[in-house]
């Protein structure tokens, strides 16, 4: 093999070398990346339940003497950009984000749900309404 054909060879491998430690160091960091998105978002889905579920308790518990009462939330869009979707039913509230991959936290509000009739699901791009009817014996959220 000549002089010129080694440092082709040379520089053809340093090359393949290069671009392949480039392409293992962008990969780790895309996979921090994600993971540390995911993580994020579970911890958000998680915190914004908690937020509503305490919404809706202290809204049933205020309501000694009232027929009804109503409180109006507004959730801003998450950091990452996603809104939220929000169900009440017989098993308690459910936090759902809206996104490609769906992200789903439920409680079942301090065991209200079998106390009380809850119904309604609305998203976090409005304001949202927590209305509790003590005639009725219900929690709605709109």
């Amino acid at each position: 093999m000549g002089k010129a054909q080694s440092l082709v060879v040379q520089f053809v491998i340093f090359f393949m070398t290069g671009f392949s430690i480039f392409l293992a160091i962008g990969s780790f960091f895309k996979y921090q990346s994600d993971m540390l998105k995911e993580n994020s978002l579970s911890f958000n889905v998680e915190l914004t339940n908690s937020y509503l579920s305490s919404a809706a308790i202290s809204l049933v518990d205020r309501c000694k003497q009232c027929d009804d009462s109503k409180v109006s939330l507004k959730f801003p869009s998450s950091t990452l950009g996603y809104n939220y979707g929000f169900k009440l039913d017989k098993n308690g509230l459910n936090v759902s984000v809206i996104s490609e991959e769906e992200k789903h936290y439920a409680s079942s509000l301090r065991n209200l749900n079998y106390s009380l009739t809850m119904e309604g699901d609305t998203d976090s791009t409005r304001a949202i309404s927590l209305t509790f009817e003590k005639t009725k014996n219900k929690l709605v959220v709109e």
